[in-house]
């Protein structure tokens, strides 16, 4: 039932953030990164970090990121019809970091940060054992997904 309302609470705060104008609750970030993979912690225990923007700031902030495009040994972008399927194959290192963070912040929420802008937000079941990340869906649009492609890509496929 506590996950059932958790849910609601996170598609509430979903609907907010997709309907919010351009530049509105964007995310801080404390790094260059394009796209983050990052822990949401109480504010209250972590002063100074990052607001998730999507909800209460009072309540969640962002960690420190645990991966970012530079953890990726590739960047893959498939197409389903007119729409971009990314996905990040990880690094070995990357992989190891990706695998610890899981672990240790079991059955608590995770933030994929993409642009400055959390795209999704789901909470961690398990450690991933997970050698290639979605990074498209959730809140990022097509136009948002072939921009990161590009982008990725025109830095030689790594950062």
């Amino acid at each position: 039932m506590r996950a059932l309302f958790l849910a609601g609470l996170m598609l509430a705060a979903f609907g907010g953030a997709a309907a919010a104008a351009p530049g509105d609750s964007i995310d801080a970030t404390d790094n260059n990164a394009m796209i983050q993979f990052r822990p949401v912690v109480d504010c209250a225990t972590h002063p100074g970090a990052p607001h998730l923007s999507i909800y209460s700031p009072q309540a969640h902030c962002l960690g420190d990121a645990v991966i970012t495009e530079q953890d990726f040994l590739r960047l893959q972008r498939l197409r389903l019809g007119d729409s971009p399927i990314l996905r990040a194959q990880l690094t070995p290192e990357g992989w190891r970091k990706y695998y610890e963070a899981t672990k240790d912040h079991l059955f608590r929420p995770m933030a994929l940060i993409v642009q400055g802008r959390a795209t999704k937000v789901w909470m961690v079941r398990g450690p991933s054992r997970a050698i290639w990340l979605p990074i498209s869906g959730g809140y990022l649009t097509n136009a948002g997904a072939e921009q990161v492609a590009d982008r990725y890509y025109a830095q030689g496929g790594r950062p």
